[in-house]
């Protein structure tokens, strides 16, 4: 097997079709009257929206932005022009209060003046400390990690607000993880992207995500889009912020890792080195509590 873009391309149509009868019989199982989707204005919520209103129809998709104080101001617009695109209704609902009644914004990186001052001291930050291989390994003094609690706590907050959204809908909550994510713990444990009623893309790496998106019609604007987590300011790429690897490198080598081959196989056809391999392996070895939060003797 060689690694390569061929390597993750999928029959689109079957794969979406199989998709949509996935969420058409769980909204008939579950007795929902329709689906909910966190909208970030990012690719991953983008196809979740699309599919689902492929699979029910748009009058029964319901957009439901987050935002909040310090988060990306790109996001809105992104979103806002999905759910146009798309002819599903919407909502917006921010969460800056209920951050702030945490305490969220006493923390020192909130009390950096500009947007691009804050981008500089997370960019310093992060040269120091990788929230995901760090984290994951439970490195970090009680500052670091303070911090690192405030930042995940937006979208925990997040879902507990789709939830609840949920449950006074009488809809099914979508979630927007993937495979790709899900395998290295590239998500917010117990976050709006980690808990949902369903998750359509859990099967999929990013690179099929994509070609599902373009299948579908999700506009370009939103398909070129960097994967922003938009959480921690200066983080616009998650995958070269936390990994050093361009997403599309990061699937071919989760995908030579599941596929058993040898680590020298994958780092030569990837164009990577085999340290890097070895990092991935790793993160899917350490990450394995965030893909089982209920361990159990």
């Amino acid at each position: 097997m060689k690694l390569g873009a061929e390597a993750l391309k999928i029959d689109c149509e079957k794969v979406s079709g199989r998709i949509e009868r996935f969420i058409i019989k769980n909204v008939k199982n579950l007795s929902k009257k329709g689906v909910i989707v966190p909208v970030s204005g990012g690719l991953d919520s983008s196809v979740v929206a699309g599919l689902c209103v492929r699979a029910v129809g748009k009058d029964k998709v319901f957009g439901l932005m987050l935002p909040e104080k310090e988060g990306n101001p790109d996001a809105k617009k992104y979103a806002l022009l999905l759910c146009r695109k798309l002819g599903i209704c919407h909502e917006e609902i921010d969460i800056s209060n209920v951050l702030k009644a945490f305490g969220n914004y006493d923390f020192v990186l909130s009390k950096i003046p500009s947007r691009l001052l804050k981008k500089v001291a997370a960019g310093s930050f992060l040269s120091l400390y990788n929230p995901l291989k760090d984290g994951l390994k439970g490195k970090g003094n009680a500052f670091v990690r303070k911090g690192m609690s405030y930042l995940y706590l937006k979208n925990r907050v997040r879902f507990v607000f789709a939830c609840k959204y949920a449950e006074e809908n009488n809809l099914v909550l979508a979630g927007s993880a993937h495979k790709s994510e899900d395998m290295v713990g590239l998500f917010v444990k117990f976050g709006v992207d980690d808990l949902a009623d369903i998750m359509p893309l859990k099967n999929l790496f990013r690179s099929q995500v994509l070609q599902i998106g373009k299948h579908i019609g999700i506009p370009q604007e939103i398909l070129s889009r960097k994967p922003n987590p938009d959480i921690i300011p200066g983080v616009e790429d998650k995958y070269w912020s936390f990994l050093r690897l361009a997403p599309e490198k990061v699937d071919l080598v989760l995908l030579g890792l599941e596929k058993g081959m040898k680590k020298e196989q994958i780092a030569r056809d990837v164009g990577v080195p085999k340290k890097k391999v070895e990092e991935v392996e790793e993160l899917t070895k350490i990450s394995f509590h965030m893909r089982n939060p209920n361990l159990a003797p």
